[in-house]
């Protein structure tokens, strides 16, 4: 059991922090100083072993749905190395309150923003640049942004943090392309903490609650940070996606590499590959690998990555899924295994319907949402794909989520 749930004599433990550094606390101490309140951790009240109890029972839930996949047994959930401290992205809306700026989630079905200026999850620096952040807005008169009457101008503030090299990544989504105090607000941040490697703005000049626009710019600093995943040293560009806990997401691609069971005569196909972690972890022991995804920002930080760590045996495509995959059709027609790792809504149709053209004898199968999951499982059943492993990981401790990897055989 996780010593902080303990209720016995109170003793020390440790939370991790920057580059592994750690506080202590007491055990009878909750982690949260947010709990019973914030919607962010649901089960952060729960002792650890039932944590994943419960996350192994909404897997097979979920499985259970479909008659095709309902003989299929969850296995227990491979546990994270870190339980609090560990979330390398914290994406948080801005919001006016009464006097002062609070940075958080929305309350489910409203308006309404919850402050978590400091959370148990986020590594210590992130915390500290947030409540620095919510001071300067202030003090420089940055209005948030209101997406009900569309006033004010800072909307959401997305970190980045890099356990490997102890940096923070730092954009700021703006309602205006006209953002006069950015210059001095990210110069104050640069000053203030030398672990912030850079300040980027993201213009979003639609109205309401999407978070990201499509134009960048520099304000401090640089532009990407660098993160070690296993062997590779990854770059990720603001706007990108990157999973939030890398000593998970290690173990993840590893077991993808795993059941990929590529040789040095296999060709692959990555999709969804995003900055190239799998494509790049799968290229290591294959042929060659093919990435494709719909981000040209994601599809360029992918190619310098391979370049990065000297891996030639990649081609990154940028476009529609289905449509590249068709375009490329004569280049995959001999593909070994083909790896998915699609958005929370599961793999489209049409990218479906063209993965199925290819008729890969094997499937890897990543989903963080186990509902779109067995959805789509379903579907692969049913063009006579086989499940023949799957393996749950908890990539996001505290909460209800859950990431899942199935490998499939024709």
């Amino acid at each position: 059991m996780n010593p902080r749930f303990e209720k016995r004599s109170p003793r020390r433990i440790v939370r991790p922090g920057a580059r592994g550094e750690a506080s202590e606390e007491r055990a009878d101490k909750h982690p949260c100083e947010h709990y019973p309140h914030c919607i962010g951790c649901p089960f952060i009240d729960v002792p650890y072993p039932e944590q994943l109890t419960r996350k192994r029972e909404i897997v097979a839930r979920a499985l259970s749905r479909y008659p095709s996949l309902a003989s299929i047994e969850a296995p227990p959930v491979d546990a994270a190395r870190h339980r609090l401290g560990y979330r390398t992205r914290v994406k948080l809306v801005v919001r006016a309150t009464s006097g002062d700026v609070a940075t958080g989630l929305y309350v489910p079905g409203t308006h309404r923003v919850m402050d978590i200026s400091s959370c148990a999850v986020h590594p210590r620096p992130v915390n500290q640049v947030v409540r620095y952040l919510k001071r300067k807005c202030l003090e420089l008169k940055i209005t948030p942004y209101d997406e009900r009457v569309d006033s004010g101008d800072l909307r959401y503030i997305d970190l980045r943090y890099s356990f490997a090299r102890g940096e923070v990544s730092v954009t700021l989504v703006t309602r205006h392309r006209e953002f006069p105090q950015g210059g001095p607000l990210a110069r104050a941040l640069m000053r203030k903490f030398s672990s912030v490697n850079g300040v980027i703005q993201n213009i979003n000049e639609q109205r309401g609650n999407v978070i990201w626009g499509d134009s960048y710019r520099v304000l401090a600093g640089r532009d990407t940070l660098l993160e070690k995943v296993g062997t590779l040293t990854l770059a990720f560009p603001a706007g990108v996606f990157s999973q939030a806990n890398p000593a998970t997401a290690r173990n993840l691609y590893d077991r993808v590499a795993e059941m990929a069971a590529l040789t040095a005569r296999d060709t692959a196909l990555d999709l969804y590959c995003g900055v190239g972690p799998i494509a790049l972890t799968l290229a290591l022991r294959a042929h060659l690998v093919y990435g494709i995804d719909d981000s040209s920002l994601a599809v360029n930080a992918a190619k310098q990555n391979a370049r990065r760590n000297g891996i030639g045996n990649c081609r990154f495509l940028h476009g529609d899924i289905a449509e590249t995959i068709t375009a490329a059709s004569r280049s995959l027609e001999r593909i070994g295994c083909a790896v998915l790792n699609p958005p929370r809504k599961g793999i489209q149709p049409a990218a479906f319907a063209a993965l199925i053209s290819l008729q890969p004898p094997r499937i890897v199968y990543v989903s963080c949402d186990p509902a779109t999951l067995a959805r789509d499982l379903d579907q692969l059943v049913h063009q006579r794909y086989e499940v023949r492993q799957l393996r749950c990981f908890d990539m996001f401790p505290q909460t209800d989520q859950v990431e899942t990897v199935v490998l499939l055989e024709k």
